[in-house]
């Protein structure tokens, strides 16, 4: 089997101490499905016989692949580019997306990687995309030669592209960047005790009263005006990984509305809710990562039985937020606080000026939908603001606030400071996700208004999301909580003007897509 690497790529390759070019690197076939039976006839699935082997000599190749000056350059945008490409196999993560498009006279490769630094450069919508893709630098940023003024391709283009992508594709990229991340121990000490800890929320991005789709839920709003109308929105379900140096997306799963149940089920009424959703998410989770997720934290509407007991199911401990005293477990534990059959303990946490009072009831077994033992914690917080700087001004007095939490499987086991924490760590995934995504990532805004569409640039700006922050994190080795209180946030922001900036500094195209697979 001859080789296939064009002319070009060969000249990309490192000569040899005598000055010979080194033996042609060997041809893959075309890579088949993770699942679909592997192509060395060994009768076994692809994943678990020659999917690890390919992944190394695709990566090894497309390293040999980097031109020199972006070995060397210390530019930010170079840096980034170089740690996708070495460490995550970022062009092979691309390559994975999938369309239903007919014989693409523009490549799926060069749509989604155009998607993909629009997220990381923070491009606010198509129609500003498309301006970029009349600029030589960005047509060089995403493999293409440069030609000022011609615009690469339309935005049309990137809309019929994200129409008809293969969700399953760009689910499956965002999930091989986590197995990457795990296989280089970049969460080898857990989240807190020791153990992965995942965060699940409902997110809003955008409503609107006009346009909508037909994966649009839908609400009546009153108006100023007293009269009631339609508004049309997307809500999804986010499943985050937390840490106590970087936070990381591992998936996310769109409410559905009546319209699009209807496809599986013709006599469905009404749209489905955000626990049916976050089952199917847990679903998902499980089926992709297993065991490599611990314990999974919650608000209070996952306060119920039957989650608890999908959790058992799967081996995962809970951690649920309690607010409704009058339903379980929460209103057998205010019971027997109040009756002193619970274990108190005192925590001083001078870092954070605050005095905790843990009040701690274990075995409860009051709930009906549920056989398992739910371990009940209040934590009363009373936080002392700093001493202020002028001793004749009166002391501002201390702020207290209380908190109910359940505690199910492997996380009943967890000390009563390190399950606080866990549970005030829930607040991640709104300040770190859902705040930044609509103040920085510019996801309220709608870049293409079909169901697919949605979900597929959602999941894309996940892959970009989670790059950023293990370039910032690990690979920059930026503190979570520096020792100069700032805005970390305005870091990252920083970091990604001077990364725009750094667009007018390629001095050719990205050579991403080298050949490696054997077209026959």
């Amino acid at each position: 089997m001859s080789p296939v690497l064009t002319p070009e790529a060969r000249n990309l390759l490192p000569l040899a101490a005598d000055g010979v070019l080194p033996p042609p690197p060997p041809v893959l076939p075309p890579k088949p499905g993770r699942n679909q039976a592997c192509y060395c006839g060994s009768g076994k699935k692809f994943k678990q016989c020659c999917m690890e082997r390919d992944a190394a000599l695709r990566r090894q190749q497309r390293v040999q692949a980097q031109p020199e000056w972006l070995l060397s350059s210390d530019r930010k945008l170079h840096q980034f580019l170089r740690y996708g490409w070495k460490v995550f196999d970022l062009p092979g993560l691309l390559e994975s997306l999938r369309d239903g498009r007919r014989d693409p006279t523009i490549s799926t490769f060069h749509v989604a990687s155009s998607l993909f630094f629009a997220a990381v450069l923070r491009i606010p919508s198509l129609n500003a995309l498309e301006g970029y893709l009349r600029e030589g630098d960005f047509q060089k940023l995403i493999g293409l030669p440069a030609q000022p003024g011609e615009k690469a391709f339309s935005a049309d283009t990137i809309s019929d592209m994200l129409d008809l992508c293969d969700v399953d594709s760009a689910r499956n990229a965002l999930a091989e960047l986590i197995r990457i991340a795990e296989r280089n121990k970049v969460f080898r000490d857990g989240s807190y005790g020791g153990k992965r800890c995942v965060a699940i929320d409902a997110w809003e991005p955008h409503s609107s009263y006009e346009r909508h789709c037909p994966g649009c839920l839908t609400r009546q709003v009153k108006g100023p005006d007293g009269d009631k109308r339609t508004q049309y929105y997307h809500r999804y379900v986010v499943a985050m990984l937390l840490g106590t140096d970087l936070d990381i997306i591992l998936a996310a799963e769109p409410v559905l509305s009546e319209e699009a149940l209807r496809d599986g089920d013709a006599d469905h009424q009404g749209h489905e809710g955000e626990l049916t959703a976050a089952y199917r998410l847990l679903d998902r989770l499980h089926n992709t990562y297993g065991r490599f997720i611990e314990i999974v934290i919650t608000d209070a509407l996952y306060a119920n039985g039957p989650w608890m007991t999908r959790l058992d199911q799967y081996g995962y401990g809970g951690i649920i937020s309690l607010q409704k005293e009058n339903n379980e477990p929460l209103k057998e534990a205010i019971d027997l606080c109040r009756r002193g059959e619970c274990q108190r303990q005192k925590h001083e946490d001078p870092d954070n000026r605050e005095r905790v009072d843990f009040s701690d009831v274990d075995d409860i077994q009051t709930l009906s939908t549920y056989a398992g033992k739910v371990r009940v914690i209040q934590a009363e917080i009373t936080r002392f603001s700093p001493p202020a700087s002028d001793p004749s001004k009166p002391s501002t007095p201390p702020r207290t606030s209380t908190w109910w939490f359940a505690l199910t499987g492997c996380a009943r086991h967890l000390s009563r400071p390190t399950a606080l924490k866990a549970m005030r760590s829930r607040w991640h995934i709104e300040n770190t996700a859902f705040h930044q995504w609509g103040s920085y990532w510019n996801l309220e805004h709608v870049y293409r208004h079909t169901p697919a569409a949605l979900h597929t640039l959602f999941l894309i700006w996940m892959l970009a999301f989670n790059l950023l922050q293990l370039f910032f994190y690990c690979r920059l080795g930026r503190e979570r909580k520096p020792v100069q209180p700032r805005d970390v946030c305005d870091t990252l922001r920083h970091i990604v003007e001077v990364m725009l900036r750094d667009l007018a500094a390629l001095p050719t195209p990205i050579p991403w897509q080298v050949p490696l697979e054997d077209s026959g």
